[in-house]
């Protein structure tokens, strides 16, 4: 398995789905099929381009994009996995029909040949309900990058929608070895 974690500048809207959804469909109907997420401004974000053999499938390497829309104070507790008590789990499937999926960050924008139709991503929403009021804590976006694409090819993928991209993991592993990050 590799992994690799960034911190990036939280996007103002990001929208994922199939690009016939778009054109097809409107109002709640487009909502149950797509995502279209303005996240608050007090979220931080954070990206993890993740590499890992499939459990289901022999000698098959699944790669994706997790997009992960928090507030900076707890957000290590989403990109570990966890949640917390109380909170409510809403997972939205993203599937295609039409052999691609564009994906639209703020201003930047591009439509990528999957190759299949079927699922190529999901939301997944955490949060609480304060008497009347639902509350968002975090959003997790995942996007399944089609095969045929390295872990250059989704480091370059990354890099157009999130051009300010610094990677943790690595400044981590220099702070602790004394070294000053660059």
């Amino acid at each position: 398995m590799k992994k690799e974690i960034y911190k990036i500048q939280c996007p103002k809207h990001i929208v994922f789905g199939d690009p016939l959804y778009f054109e097809e469909f409107k109002g709640e109907k487009l909502k149950r099929l797509v995502v279209d997420y303005k996240p608050p401004q007090h979220f931080g974000a954070c990206l993890v381009l993740l590499e890992q053999e499939s459990e289901e499938f022999e000698d098959f390497i699944e790669r994706s994009i997790t997009l992960y829309l928090a507030p900076s104070t707890t957000m290590k507790t989403y990109m570990d996995g966890m949640m917390y008590k109380g909170q409510q789990v809403k997972e939205k499937q993203i599937g295609v029909d039409t052999a691609q999926y564009r994906l639209t960050v703020n201003d930047r924008s591009d439509d990528i040949r999957t190759g299949g139709d079927g699922y190529w991503g999901s939301e997944i929403e955490l949060c609480r309900q304060v008497g009347t009021r639902k509350i968002s804590d975090a959003v997790i976006i995942s996007v399944v990058v089609p095969d045929g694409t390295d872990l250059e090819g989704m480091r370059q993928m990354a890099r157009y929608f999130f051009p300010d991209m610094r990677q943790m993991d690595r400044a981590e592993k220099k702070k602790k070895r004394g070294d000053t990050a660059r």
